[in-house]
């Protein structure tokens, strides 16, 4: 569970933090009131903690000694404080320090809130930096990691689109205009053709003060606009603007892709990102293979227990396979109890070895909820052959799923490369 310490003498205010913290993520708060209390807490939780809210004016931190302290265990800071005058000497104290709140009511709170959802989630985000100055490139990275991103860097275009080909899952761009061997319009040009904007957020920034510079890149796909010089403030906050918009829009899609019940992918997904990556592998005479999944005599388990257990068995059949699958292969639950694993570039040997271990979990595995204990196997088809279609790779496996049934069930059966 993620953990916030929140360093605040007034208790009103921190435990009006506390709370909205509480209710609105779910994070664990740790509260105390003065540096000798924090210290304490630091000591029994070892310094773990994932956010730190510290208030300027405590009774023994005149001048801001437990920034200095909490720095020590690299904890992201959110400095809280009563007054709009924030020094820079305090503002730039330490790298830990990634952003203020000056208390003057609920919106504060709740802006305080925001950030700390942003330095949390940003852990796992990954943004990519385009400049062809090394000193621009040092400067706003070590900026931008204040922050807590996984921040990549390229000296240009060219580079830029290799580390996008190889980091898919790059969140935010943040491209100069001028730079040798493909400029940042040619570039942002380049990705929108492979990238929609709710997709892969595009910042540009530029010393250019031309009128049409800015309105010229958004016209061409870029998300927004800073001209260099920007403060670390504004560059934050213009981060953080798109990265909300990027995950809203990712939330949007995974609403209409996941299955509600076990949050795995849906048949929908499977006929839109499985075909993309069916195509690039018979384009690229690449590794593709496709496995069924099926609960054997489910109708057994709903008759028996209901329809409440049956969707118990559901949820168990995803978490199983998650502790398994975990390489970029993709879950889906195409209906009832019916599942289909995607497997790209994955050698033969490991899918087999795999989806044996699989099969063997689910034998081995109980589900003991008090009053009932329920067991149940899988039957499992693969098809390792590309075939003419998505489809008929879909058909195939079908067939081996059934003959693994017809064989027994709890049964694996293969369709091998041609």
């Amino acid at each position: 569970m993620k953990r916030v310490l929140i360093i605040e003498d007034s208790k009103s205010v921190a435990s009006s933090l506390s709370l909205m913290i509480k209710e609105q993520f779910g994070f664990k708060t740790v509260l105390g009131s003065s540096v000798k209390q924090c210290a304490k807490i630091l000591l029994e939780y070892k310094g773990k903690f994932d956010v730190a809210l510290l208030d300027l004016g405590l009774p023994d931190s005149e001048n801001g000694e437990i920034v200095d302290f909490v720095a020590k265990f690299n904890i992201p800071i959110i400095i809280l404080t009563g007054s709009t005058l924030v020094e820079d000497e305090i503002k730039n104290r330490s790298k830990n320090i990634v952003d203020y709140v000056v208390k003057d009511g609920m919106y504060s709170f709740k802006y305080a809130l925001s950030v700390i959802n942003r330095v949390i989630k940003n852990e796992k985000t990954k943004i990519l930096l385009v400049d062809d100055s090394n000193t621009f490139l040092e400067t706003t990275k070590s900026q931008i990691e204040k922050y807590r991103l996984n921040v990549f860097t390229a000296s240009n275009g060219l580079e830029a689109l290799e580390i996008l080909e190889e980091n898919s899952d790059i969140k935010l761009l943040l491209t100069d205009y001028l730079m040798p061997h493909m400029n940042g319009l040619d570039l942002v040009r380049h990705i929108r053709k492979k990238y929609n904007k709710d997709e892969l957020s595009i910042i540009v920034t530029s010393a250019i003060k031309e009128k049409n510079t800015a309105s010229k890149f958004l016209k061409y796909g870029a998300n927004d606009f800073l001209y260099k010089g920007f403060t670390q403030e504004e560059l934050f906050v213009r981060l953080a603007s798109n990265l909300e918009l990027i995950e809203l829009f990712d939330e949007l899609r995974n609403r209409a892709n996941k299955d509600f019940l076990t949050n795995m992918y849906n048949r929908r997904y499977l006929f839109s990102k499985g075909l993309s990556l069916y195509k690039k592998a018979k384009e690229k005479k690449e590794k593709f293979a496709l496995a069924l999944i099926d609960i054997d005599k489910f109708k057994h388990i709903n008759d028996t227990y209901g329809h409440d257990i049956g969707d118990i068995a559901i949820k168990e059949v995803s978490k199983i396979l998650n502790q398994f699958l975990y390489n970029n292969e993709i879950l889906v639950r195409l209906g009832g109890e019916e599942f289909c694993i995607l497997f790209h570039k994955v050698d033969e040997e490991e899918i087999i070895s795999k989806l044996e271990l699989i099969k063997d979990e689910f034998e081995n595995n109980t589900i003991d909820l008090g009053i009932h204990k329920i067991a149940f196997t899988v039957s499992i088809g693969c098809s390792f052959n590309l075939c003419s279609s998505l489809d008929e790779m879909l058909q195939n496996a079908d067939k081996q799923l059934y003959n693994a049934k017809d064989a027994g069930r709890n049964q694996i059966r293969y369709r091998k490369w041609e």
